[in-house]
This record gives C-alpha cells, structure tokens and sequence, in this order.
C-alpha cells in the first residue's frame, strides 16, 4: 500500500509537487484520475474509479453539483467529503486512508515528512522551516492569481491581464532577490520553497493555450518576461534540467523556458 493516494485531474504541475518531493523524501505515491472532463465519471473516494454509467446509477447518492472548476454533477461519497470537506481536488489519503489531506502545498509538506528519507527538503530547524512555509504562503498568493489568470477563456480582460502581470513582477522581482543570498530560495540547499516555484511556473505555462485570446484582446503573454530576472531564469533552468523534476515538468519546463 502507498503512503500517500492522491486523487485529482491530470496533468495537473501542483500534484507534482508532491510527487517530485517523494523522489527526495522516498514516500510511495499512488495518484488517480485523468483529463479534468473525465472526472466527472469518476468517484471521488479513497478507492477512486472511474465509473461505467451503471456504476453512476449504483452510486446515485454521491451525486453532488459541482462548483469551482467544474459544472454539472460529480460523484463524491461521504467519506470523501469527511476526509476533504472543501470537496475539491487535488485531495490526498494518508494512514491507509484515514485522514484526509488537502492543499497541493499541505500534500507537498506530507510527502516531504514522509519515507525513509523525511524529512527531505524541508530544513532540519523550525526557523528554516519557518522561512521555507514563508515562501510556500507567498507562492501561494501568486498562485491564486495564475488560476484565475489561465482558466479565464474569453471571460480574460485587461484588468485580469493587469493583475496577473503585476502579481508576475512583484514575485520575480523577490526571488530574484532572494536568489541573490545563494544559490536556491530558502538558503543554501534545494527546498520545498524551489519545488513549488517550479510547479507554479509550470501552471503559468498554459498560458501558451491562451494565445488566440491574448491576441485578440491586444494583450502581450507574460512569460516572456521571465528573462528580465536572470538570476531566477537560470535557477528556474536548473530546477527544470534535475531529473527528479523532469520525470514530471519536462514538457512544461521547455514551454516556460522557451516561451521567456
């Protein structure tokens, strides 16, 4: 059995954070699902599966209407909504699938205290881990804005343009200051802090699919201004160039790379 089951969407850069964090720490993780449209034949549950139309009727009482990031109906059973009470996904079981973890980054700190190997690039003292969860919590903000930047279709204006380009500067700006006390984010060794940098400038990728409606709004990608930051552009090429972030990123690494 696995230390940790994650259920979610795939491809999906914030479950890889986890996943490139257990190459480190050594925790076995399973993770199910598919393409998001699919999720909606699947039950969410610790034993997720994706359903035939008869198994839909069978399991008639997790029905539930979707909500953020999905329409229509998804079928979640109680227990699920027990572990994860927000519903959404990524979702995480672990303790042979007692308690329910959620958060891509909660998931992340999960993997990395977990295996033979834990705790694996989370810092060995509470000021290091501290700092590191600093950088996890700012992360996060800027991630926010990336979600609704990249999942606005043709709801995308220049106000939202405007915030997520400005939300892009003050974030490039700090780590290319921090980068400029050491070699990595948080200190001087890799860190969950660099993980979720790599992930969430894989999520920015996709602005690549949102060419057409940039275009046709007049607004410029932000990627590109990924070079004016060379410091956090050649850390973000090493990040993406180490194979335990490859196994995961590597198509998303050369777009971000190549898009800047």
């Amino acid at each position: 059995m696995s230390d940790i089951r994650i259920i979610s969407y795939l491809p999906n850069p914030r479950v890889y954070k986890a996943t490139i964090v257990a190459r480190f720490s050594g925790a076995e993780i399973e993770v199910l699902g598919s393409a998001p449209p699919e999720m909606a034949d699947w039950l969410w549950d610790y034993d997720a599966v994706k359903m035939t139309e008869a198994e839909k009727a069978h399991h008639a009482d997790a029905r539930r209407i979707a909500s953020t990031g999905f329409s229509g109906e998804l079928y979640k059973t109680d227990s699920f909504l027990a572990a994860n009470p927000f519903g959404d996904i990524p979702a995480a079981f672990a303790e042979d699938g007692t308690l329910g973890v959620f958060e891509s980054n909660s998931i992340m700190r999960l993997a990395a205290l977990t295996g033979p190997n834990a705790p694996a690039l989370y810092g060995d003292r509470p000021a290091q881990r501290a700092r590191i969860d600093g950088f996890l919590d700012k992360t996060l903000l800027f991630a926010n804005t990336i979600q609704s930047y990249i999942l606005a279709g043709e709801g995308l204006d220049a106000a939202l343009h405007g915030a997520m380009a400005k939300a892009f500067e003050g974030y490039c700006k700090s780590c290319e200051a921090a980068l400029g006390n050491g070699d990595f984010l948080a200190g001087d060794a890799l860190s969950l802090a660099d993980v979720v940098l790599a992930c969430e400038l894989a999520l920015l990728g996709n602005e690549g699919r949102m060419a057409e409606e940039l275009a046709k709004k007049g607004l410029p990608p932000i990627l590109p201004g990924l070079r004016a930051y060379p410091k956090l552009f050649t850390h973000v090429q090493g990040l993406y160039a180490r194979a335990e972030f490859a196994a995961d990123l590597a198509n998303y690494g050369r777009f971000v790379l190549d898009a800047a």
